[in-house]
Order: structure tokens, then sequence, then C-alpha cells
């Protein structure tokens, strides 16, 4: 399932938005992907802001078990970065919808990307997710040497359904980030930054046609569940609890008017979810998962002369999950009005999963008056998935390993008083190892492979293509404004050969975005 994720450091952004501020500073900020907020001191610009109304396409049947082949998002934004005196503050407000027809298979809201213990129906429904988030950043010098800053944010989530069994799902999350740094001599800056995440989410099942037998999934991992039907549970509820812990050690080199600096920055993360179902009625225990992290990144950065900037990025992490059931009894209280509750018989880890990825990007820059004029890319990454699923003495596994190569190239044009800007974007993904299990120890009509485990493992194994498009058209609208139109499409071709699961075959996945900004 899709979900939040722990990586500290990330290579450079092959499709950056080309009407957001990340597009004018990313290239010239050497910190500008880490974790420490006093980054946005080193901004290239650093007063800017932008509101923003963009609404989206998606269509096809290439696309992972959860999400839908059909789907339409509006998107609204507002925020920049501005400095007054020597504070940097930025910030921003984003509302989105999201809605998703024939959708199945998960209720999950931002829940930790490989947490097995999911919630789940296999009816397709049309889903509307509503969310809304914000963040603000100030960064503040102490002095000469020492600066601080502070990273606060909040996002709330509502996901519904309205075909039985009727899954909504309500979710909010809290990140709050500190960061220092600490100059050393003219050319060092050394930095330190820490935060936690707080996350909370709800799911509640409701049935309102007791004519037919439906059926929620309590998922364990790799196909592997307990059922509940709503012959016995008209109404089912799970509570989700969770906390990141995150912090990052880095180390700057960036001499006055030199033509080579460098940033290097460590990570560690560490993350719980804990399921809880029953609400107020009774407690069961829907799973406890843990995730560690390491990281480490480094980006550097030769300006060979005034027209001319290279960027070279090298990322590498590991990632370990656990995930702990427990083994629980219905039991009645008759002593208390004949109360239901489950009693724990005992617990085991059930699944593990690592995670290594390691990521190196070029992208070189041709600047006209101090900007981006024509850029290129290419980016090559490596990832390897393992999946262990431990049924009693027995501990099936899935393992994957995988090559991406995206490219990027992109040139702007001034045209009377307006600029167009024009991006392509291409890539392949290879996978160069793989192998199947499924950890389910259930048969015949309860076996959900071929609907379920099989059809996640093709698609995590899938070898595709993807290219895509963008342009973008901006002009003054007065001395301190400018107006602009962007549109941009893009589409995932499936080439594999239907080893596991053969929906995906000769089908693609498109997406097509147009939005219009306001710039001040």
């Amino acid at each position: 399932m899709a979900g939040a994720t722990l990586l500290l450091a990330m290579p450079i952004a092959i499709e950056a938005q080309t009407w957001n501020e990340d597009f004018i500073n990313q290239p010239f900020n050497l910190r500008y992907a880490s974790l420490n907020p006093t980054r946005i001191a080193d901004n290239h610009v650093n007063n800017f802001a932008v509101g923003h109304v963009g609404y989206t396409w998606g269509r096809g049947d290439y696309h992972a078990i959860e999400q839908s082949g059909r789907a339409n998002e509006l998107t609204a934004y507002i925020g920049g970065l501005r400095r007054i005196g020597r504070v940097d503050l930025q910030g921003h407000l984003r509302y989105r919808n999201l809605t998703e027809n024939d959708q199945a298979w998960s209720t999950a809201l931002w829940n930790l990307r490989d947490n097995p213990f999911m919630l789940c129906d296999s009816i397709p429904g049309d889903a509307t997710t509503e969310s809304f988030d914000m963040s603000a950043k100030a960064a503040y010098p102490f002095n000469e040497r020492l600066r601080g800053a502070i990273e606060v944010g909040i996002s709330t989530g509502k996901r519904s359904d309205q075909n039985d069994p009727r899954p909504r799902t309500t979710t909010s999350a809290i990140p709050v980030t500190l960061g220092i740094d600490y100059a050393i001599g003219e050319a060092w800056r050394l930095g330190l930054a820490a935060g936690i995440r707080y996350f909370s989410s709800g799911v509640d099942y409701t049935n309102t046609q007791q004519s037919a037998t439906k059926f929620y999934f309590i998922m364990k991992g790799m196909g592997d569940y307990q059922k509940r039907s709503t012959a016995d549970y008209t109404s089912y509820t799970r509570d989700y609890t969770g906390m990141t812990y995150r912090a990052a050690l880095s180390a700057t080199w960036s001499p006055a008017d030199a033509r080579v600096a460098n940033h290097v920055e460590a990570g560690f993360a560490a993350a719980n979810e804990d399921a809880r179902d029953g609400g107020t009625a009774y407690e069961y225990k829907g799973g406890d998962y843990s995730q560690t992290a390491f990281s480490v990144s480094d980006r550097l950065r030769i300006r060979a002369n005034e027209r001319m900037l290279h960027n070279i990025s090298l990322c590498a992490s590991m990632l370990n999950g656990k995930a702990t059931w427990y083994d629980q009894k219905r039991e009645t209280d008759l002593d208390h009005g004949n109360l239901q509750y489950y009693r724990v018989l005992g617990s085991s880890v059930v699944q593990k999963t690592q995670r290594i990825n390691a990521t190196l990007g070029y992208e070189f820059h041709l600047l006209r008056q101090g900007e981006r004029d024509l850029y290129a890319g290419v980016q090559a990454g490596m990832t390897a998935i393992t999946h262990k699923h431990f049924v009693g003495t027995i501990v099936p596994k899935q393992s994957i390993a995988r090559i991406d190569i995206d490219a990027h190239a992109g040139k702007s044009f001034a045209i009377r008083r307006a600029t167009l800007l024009a991006q392509v974007n291409g890539g392949y993904t290879l996978p160069v190892t793989k192998y199947y299990a499924n950890g389910s120890t259930l048969s015949g009509t309860d076996d959900i492979s071929g609907a379920y485990t099989r059809r996640i493992f093709e698609y995590e194994t899938a070898p595709h293509a993807h290219v895509g498009i963008v342009a973008d058209a901006s002009m003054p609208a007065g001395k301190k404004l400018a107006v602009g139109l962007h549109a941009g499409a893009d589409v995932s071709i499936y080439t594999g050969t239907q080893e596991y699961w053969r929906g995906f075959d000769g089908h693609s996945y498109t997406r097509v975005q147009i939005g219009a900004y306001l710039k001040f």
C-alpha cells in the first residue's frame, strides 16, 4: 500500500513543478533536500509567492491494486517564501479533492508504506478523498556563525466510499522539525536536525443493506488475512496511532566564490504504527508495525563559469520493517452483561521487510541572467525489496531487485513579453531479479492470491516505460505580478509478459494535468 516514507534524503528531482519556487531554488541550493529547515536561508530566491489551481485526469488499467483506473483531482495551492530583516520565512496552504472510480482493496490514508496490517474490502466503489495540508518554516541567524530554524505542519484528510460495506477514513498528521547549523571557518558549516511526526487515522465501516453478506479483510501480509463478515459485524472500526522520529547530521563545504561546493548528510529514522479495532465496544489488536531507516546523501555542485552549473547527487538508504501479530480469542463476559471481548493468547513477528535504495543523478544548467535557460539530467537507481512472512516454521519470501533510469531536458524561450518553458521526460524500469511466494495459509475460495497477492507482485516487478511532456507559459501582468498557464501529460506503458497476473498486458496509464497560477 502506498503511504508515508522514512527516507530522509532524495536525489535531484526529475520532474520539478515549473510554477513553484522549487524549480527556481533547487539547482542552486546545495541543501535543498536536507531535513534541516535552516536550508531555506540558502535559497537563490528568497522573496517569492504563488497561487495555483490545477486539475489532473488519470486513465488506464496499468496501476497499483489500491489505485483507480479512472481518477480526477482538483488542487488549490498558495505559498511562498519571504526574507524579513534577518528572518527567512516559508509556508504553504494546499487543498486536494480526489475522486477515484472503481477503487478497492484499501482504506489506508497516509499509513506507512510497508505496514501490512491494512483493513480493506474487495468491493469496487467510487471513493472521494478530501485533504488539506499546511506548513510553516522560519530560519534565524543568532550571530554570524549560528543559525536556527523550525518547521511545523499539519495534514488532515477524509476518504469515503458509498458502496457496501462503506468505509470512511479520517486521518491527521502533525510533523515538527528543529534544526541548527554552525559555520566553522569560511568554508565549512555543520548542521543538526531532529523531528517528530504524530499520526492518527480512523477507519469506520458501515453497512446499509442487510440482505447480502459482505466481507472485511484484516490483512497480515503477503495475502494472509483474517475475515470479518457483515453478518457478524454490521459495522467495523479500526484506529491507527503512530509516531515517527527523525534526525540528521550534515556537513557543507562551500567556500566564498568557489567553483566547487559539496553537501553530505547522514540520517536516521524510526517509526511505529499500532492498529486497534472495535472502538469503545471492545479492543482487538490489529497488529503493531515498526520501521527503522538509515540514509546518506551527497550533492556536489560545480559552477564552471557564470553560465554553466553542474549538480551531481548520490543517495543511499536502507529500511527495515517488523510486523507483530497478536493471536486472540473472542470470549463473552457473562458477569458484565454478556460483553464481547478478545483475550490475547500470544504474539509473534509475522513479517519482516527490507528496502535498499541507491540513486545517482547528474544535471547541468545553462543559465541566462542567473536563471535556467537550458537544462538536462539523468538519474539511475537500484531498488532491492525483500518481504519475509512467518507461518510457523515456514518462511515464504518475496524478493525484488530492479533498476530505474530517468532522464529529462528543458528549454525556456522568450516570445515578446511571454516566457515559454518546454520540458520532456522519459525513463524505463527493468527488473533484475524476482522471486514470488504466497504467505497465506488459506486455500480454496478463501485464497486471494490470484486477485490480490499476485497482482501486487506483478506491479512491483513490472518492466515499464514512461514518457512525458510539460509546457509552461507566463507573462507579466503588472509591476510585481505574473500570470501563467501550464499543461502536461505522461504515460506509463507496461512491457512485461504476464508472469504473475494477466491484467496488465497491453495496458498503460496516462495522466494529464492543466493549471493556472499567479506569481506575486
